[in-house]
């Protein structure tokens, strides 16, 4: 009976299906000669960044495949996030307990567009030199590090998937919605960062990017 209850609960909080309308959304579009991307999959939602982007030695730090085009950036809850299935017990105490978290790093290596197609949304912002600098350094003050050295919880997916200790609880009030939220308003996006729902940050972004991809809802 119990998860009879809670399960709707759980699903309503962690669904990624964002309740977008075609009609009604705001495409906006300035070439600045970088982009970034929000995407969604299943529960996961990430900073998607391009390798060549990024610092050759936070890339060494974090040991990405060197053939990687693309890397993904998500955070999220320390024991639900590393579970290969959707657990309810797990789900349950990441919402209503304040509970470890970690960063997830995947490295890329198949081409963009196969990778962008196994996403239902996906969502692209121009940005500057400078703020993909405020997002990597926003992602880099998010990694535990112990002596100055980062901990890998995990490893999946032949090792391209990693799992590393990362600071800040993860409950209900602060979701891996709200640190991507925050990651653009520190970079200088004019998006409202109070969002916990995954529908919430990706109509606040579709304020200030792109419309690439959208499943059939």
């Amino acid at each position: 009976m119990f998860n009879l209850i809670i399960f709707p609960v759980i699903f309503f909080f962690l669904n990624t299906s964002p309740l977008l309308k075609l009609s009604t959304l705001n495409n906006n579009h300035s070439d600045t000669g970088k982009e970034i991307y929000l995407i969604k999959q299943y529960w996961h939602t990430a900073i998607v960044i391009n390798k060549d982007d990024i610092d050759e030695k936070f890339l060494g730090e974090l040991n990405i495949h060197v053939s990687s085009k693309l890397v993904d950036f998500g955070w999220g809850d320390e024991d639900f996030y590393q579970h290969p299935d959707f657990d309810s017990g797990l789900a349950f105490n990441a919402l209503f307990y304040a509970t470890h978290s970690t960063l997830r790093v995947e490295s890329i290596i198949i081409p963009n567009k196969m990778y962008f197609g196994l996403s239902e949304i996906v969502i692209k912002l121009d940005v500057t030199e400078n703020q993909i600098f405020q997002i990597l350094n926003y992602i880099k003050n998010t990694l535990y590090r112990n002596n100055r050295n980062v901990e890998i919880l995990s490893e999946r997916g032949a090792g391209n998937i990693k799992f590393f200790r990362a600071k800040g609880d993860y409950h209900l009030f602060n979701t891996c919605n709200t640190w991507i939220a925050d990651c653009l308003v520190n970079a200088g996006f004019g998006i409202e960062n109070n969002v916990i729902l995954t529908w919430q940050l990706f109509n606040e972004a579709l304020k200030i990017g792109e419309l690439v991809k959208v499943s059939e809802q």
